[in-house]
């Protein structure tokens, strides 16, 4: 039987998303995302933060690397995958990560400042210095 392998993480990035190219020049961006949880022990009130290491690759990586900057909100669907690595001393160290199969990008991007640019259904705002260029 096989079994399944998929998260949803939803939180908040933490530093900055990395792009780098790989092999065969595939873009990668790794990015962190910190999930907050909270709960009540015998009246007290508990916080824990959980950190997951994620992964995009190919047009998702760059996706990420424009647009998630440092405390965005985000959810994260995608898998768990160990990987292995050596330090420079010979340590050998081992690694959860989520490769991410989709990334919602929540809320508004602090970059994006108020406009005056046209959102979904609703038109873009008109000139009203010159009344020649209405297109009736």
């Amino acid at each position: 039987m096989s079994g399944v392998n998929q998260i949803t993480i939803v939180g908040n990035v933490g530093a900055a998303p990395e792009l780098n190219y790989g092999q065969n020049n595939q873009p990668y961006c790794r990015f962190s995302v910190a999930v907050n949880e909270q709960w009540k022990n015998n009246g007290e009130k508990r916080e824990r933060v959980t950190w997951f290491p994620v992964v995009a690759f190919n047009g998702l990586s760059e996706n990420c690397a424009a647009y998630l900057e440092r405390g965005r909100a985000v959810a994260v669907i995608g898998r768990v995958q160990t990987r292995e690595y050596e330090d420079r001393e010979g340590t050998k160290h081992h690694v959860m990560q989520v490769i991410a199969e989709k990334v919602t990008f929540l809320g508004a991007s602090r970059r994006e400042e108020p406009s005056a640019a046209p959102r979904p259904g609703k038109p873009a705002p008109q000139s009203e210095s010159d009344p020649d260029s209405v297109p009736f």
